[in-house]
């Protein structure tokens, strides 16, 4: 049988070609037409979320020339019920109480990382019993999506997962991928991804506005059997439920796309970590654990970002001007200078003896000022212990470096709320059970703020003290 260009049908693994398959991707101008301008200039909500109210068409030129996350759904996840989206500018606060879904949120951005780096099984695996494992109804599937934007054109992936039969089992139902060239597209397109993906719909439903040409990608549904993929460009892979394909692409049309998602990390910076003298390791770009911050300062003095980090340390610290990583039994132990004494002597501190909030913070400036800069860079509560008159120069600072990468944080300070632009915020709260997060104007943000304080009086000890529920997924 004749099989038409750019498409292989296989059967067993239900595995659609899109290039060239404009057909596969129905045309919805009407849907998407209120919501995917950015080139344009828009007072609409979606221009006032992404961008932030004032700023012009110039501005997004110039952030549209670069790796942009846009967008990121998560449905079923943790907390987090059926359908919520965030639209991602350049700085995003997650904010709410205690046990809102703000770090479930954040976590589901962790998850998507790790799966785009091939870690669906061990990321699936750390999340046993709890984000991808919890109860739900008989047709509710955990989907993740997210929409990626750079200078060579624009695209999305989108997946939904569901417990196997054996005891700790993620499958992969289905997975959709597609990409643009920026040539191929009369202007830009931003999908709201609850109109291109209904996580009840079979196939899934792929809509973008006012396509020149078709994408290249790949639509794909498990039936419980194995098969393969192969179309112009891109090596025959094999297909089966237990993985996933994007991550596989090493090399063809959706590699732009997949470059970008490995360039984010939601980091897990415990303080734990980074206080033990840790093991040598030849990676110079700091893990999300922070597992390899000694390594990573060790080369400090032959990098290009050495100076922008030392500025920014004592921007955000106020005392501390150095950072080394020095030799100890075969380990590496970080050390921070807290300039110089009386006599001009270096006053040099191990990391066992600096506060929590001085290594989170120091591992978070490095995160921040390694080049080339990530696409986007995720920490949870990145004010806690830090003293309420620091908090202005540690905003500053991250407004400063979101000027280059996505820079998504959550907190639960009313301190920090109020020093947040009004555009930056997404109000968090648990609401009938399920995690719900969504601009929050001027009303809500009051609301917000009494909520937060509220809790924060209620805690023993109010001044410097971190937040509890530390751990990813918990705050």
């Amino acid at each position: 049988m004749d099989v038409p260009e750019g498409h292989l049908d296989v059967p067993e693994g239900h595995l659609d070609v899109l290039e060239g398959r404009s057909d596969v991707l129905e045309e919805r101008s009407d849907v998407l037409e209120e919501r995917s301008d950015v080139l344009e200039e828009r007072s609409g909500p979606l221009g006032t979320r992404c961008y932030g109210a004032g700023r012009g068409v110039e501005y997004l030129e110039r952030r549209l020339r670069g790796a942009m996350i846009t967008h990121v759904y998560v449905s079923n996840f943790g907390s987090i019920g059926a359908g919520l989206e965030l639209t991602l500018g350049a700085l995003t606060a997650l904010v709410g109480p205690t046990g809102s879904g703000k770090g479930c949120l954040l976590d589901a951005v962790r998850f998507l990382t790790e799966c785009a780096n091939g870690a669906l099984e061990q990321a699936a695996a750390r999340r046993s019993g709890g984000a991808l494992q919890r109860t739900r109804g008989d047709a509710a599937l955990t989907t993740l999506g997210v929409a990626v934007s750079r200078t060579e054109g624009h695209g999305f992936w989108l997946v939904q997962l569901a417990a196997g039969e054996r005891e700790g089992e993620t499958r992969v139902k289905s997975e959709t991928a597609a990409w643009w060239q920026r040539s191929a597209l009369t202007r830009l397109v931003k999908p709201g991804l609850r109109d291109v993906f209904d996580a009840g719909s079979d196939p899934p439903e792929v809509s973008f506005d006012r396509l020149k040409g078709s994408p290249k990608g790949f639509s794909r549904k498990d039936k419980g059997r194995s098969g393969t993929l192969a179309y112009r460009g891109v090596a025959p892979i094999a297909v089966s439920g237990a993985r996933l394909v994007l991550p596989l692409l090493s090399d063809g049309p959706l590699t732009p796309m997949l470059d970008e998602l490995r360039r984010a990390v939601v980091y897990s910076l415990a303080p734990r970590t980074l206080r033990m003298p840790q093991k040598i390791s030849a990676s110079r770009r700091l893990r999300a654990s922070g597992d390899n911050w000694g390594s990573v300062l060790r080369a400090l003095e032959r990098e290009r970002w050495k100076d922008p980090f030392l500025a920014g340390l004592s921007r955000v610290t106020g005392d501390i001007d150095g950072a080394r990583a020095v030799s100890s039994g075969g380990l590496l132990v970080p050390e921070l200078r807290h300039g110089v004494d009386a006599v001009g002597r270096e006053r040099w501190r191990p990391a066992a003896e600096e506060p929590d909030a001085a290594l989170r913070l120091a591992a978070m400036v490095t995160a921040l000022s390694q080049e080339p800069p990530l696409v986007l860079a995720g920490f949870e509560h990145p004010e806690a212990g830090v003293d309420r008159d620091a908090l202005p120069a540690l905003l500053e600072y991250l407004r400063g470096a979101s000027a280059q990468r996505h820079v998504l944080l959550t907190t639960e300070s009313p301190a920090l709320l109020d020093l947040l632009p009004p555009e930056t915020l997404y109000a968090v709260e648990l609401r009938d059970g399920a995690t719900r997060a969504s601009p929050a104007d001027e009303p809500q943000r009051r609301a917000l703020r009494e909520q937060l304080s509220t809790q924060e009086g209620q805690r023993p000890s109010n001044t410097g003290a971190a937040p509890p529920g530390l751990a990813p997924g918990n705050s």
